[in-house]
């Protein structure tokens, strides 16, 4: 009988935790309570709580916690494959691992979410600067793309930056980014400060990533060993994140505004760079000659950091980058991203909204 009502009690519990799910799918179907009562409220807290906690660390606790998970999920791998093995598997036991799993996924989905996750669901940055994000023409692309092109020739001239900027430096510089962009855009503040190395480094090259953030433990982690130009606007994309910003191409968008605004060589080249090769690639679809035009009239400086950068990405291409990519693809697809890995290069429809209502970039 006891067994039973242990059974019992856990039936019990997990329907409580469904209700919990139930409650989440509620709150995230209205997206301006999102916006208002979870962003910046719950979420708004949590995440200064985050980097308060976790911020003085000189290492990521994320990536330990994901390194600790790995561990546990091997060995419970191994113990499976030893029961199997002695064949001491029966059908209840089954079931029973089968009913703790499916526990555990209810609690991952309902912290992921309480922590991060629901931001997700909220208007954004469109929201927040009544943008009308919409397709434009053709010839507002070609606009667009020519206006990046000119501005990262123009910061491409200053490329001394290149040879000592460090990584601490970048960060400090990323902070330094939203300090300034903030008083023209309030929900910008970024305060405390806590962006990471990842710990994962070279391994990371070989998963196709350049940063990324953990929603567990709030912290924005940047993998140090991507070609430099990038790393100012990589950086300003994960501190956008931590503010709730969780669609990439709105990542994208938020980031870039902090880099462009903040008068610093390093951060507006590489913005520029980043969404020039963005609005580029998307012009290729439309207009091929001018896609290879604007490429001819890149800058020598920018067009040795291309080459740096294409081939990085081919150095560490292989089996595990795909795998990786084609999971993140259905994740980003799973929350609210139909386009998957395809949404960061979205960001230009919210450029072109930009360029619409402000008339410059």
């Amino acid at each position: 009988m006891k067994p039973a009502r242990s059974f019992t009690g856990e039936i019990v519990f997990t329907s409580v935790l469904l209700l919990g799910v139930f409650i989440i799918r509620i709150i995230a179907s209205n997206r301006f309570w999102v916006e208002e009562g979870y962003t910046f409220g719950l979420y708004q807290g949590l995440s200064v709580i985050f980097r308060y906690t976790w911020g003085w660390v000189p290492f990521s606790i994320g990536d330990l916690l994901y390194i600790g998970l790995f561990i546990w999920l091997v060995v419970k791998l191994l113990k499976f494959i030893k029961i199997l093995a002695r064949k001491k598997f029966s059908r209840a036991s089954f079931l029973l691992g089968g009913f703790r799993y499916f526990r555990l996924a209810i609690w991952i989905y309902l912290i992921f979410n309480i922590f991060w996750g629901l931001n997700y669901n909220r208007p954004g940055i469109a929201y927040q600067l009544a943008l009308d994000v919409k397709k434009e023409p053709v010839d507002q692309l070609r606009k667009l793309t020519l206006l990046l092109l000119d501005s990262t020739n123009a910061c491409s001239g200053f490329s001394e930056w290149k040879k000592n900027l460090t990584t601490k430096q970048i960060f400090s510089g990323a902070d330094l980014a939203y300090q300034q962009v903030s008083p023209e855009y309030p929900f910008l503040k970024y305060q405390p400060a806590s962006v990471k190395k990842s710990l994962f480094g070279v391994i990371g090259n070989y998963m196709g990533y350049s940063g990324y953030f953990n929603p567990f433990t709030g912290e924005a982690q940047v993998n140090h060993t991507v070609p430099i130009a990038v790393l100012p606007f990589v950086t300003c994309h994960e501190i956008a994140h931590q503010l709730g910003y969780a669609k990439e191409n709105e990542a994208n968008f938020v980031g870039f505004l902090a880099a462009e605004k903040s008068g610093q060589t390093a951060f507006r080249y590489s913005a520029y760079f980043e969404m020039f090769l963005y609005a580029n690639s998307e012009l290729y679809l439309f207009d091929t000659a001018a896609y290879r035009a604007n490429m001819r009239a890149l800058a020598p400086e920018a067009k040795a950091d291309l080459v740096e950068l294409r081939a990085f990405r081919i150095k560490y291409e292989g089996p595990v980058d795909k795998a990786v990519s084609a999971f993140y693809d259905r994740y980003l697809k799973l929350n609210q991203q139909p386009s998957g890995e395809k949404s960061y290069s979205r960001v230009i429809m919210w450029l072109l909204a930009y360029y619409r209502k402000e008339g410059k970039i």
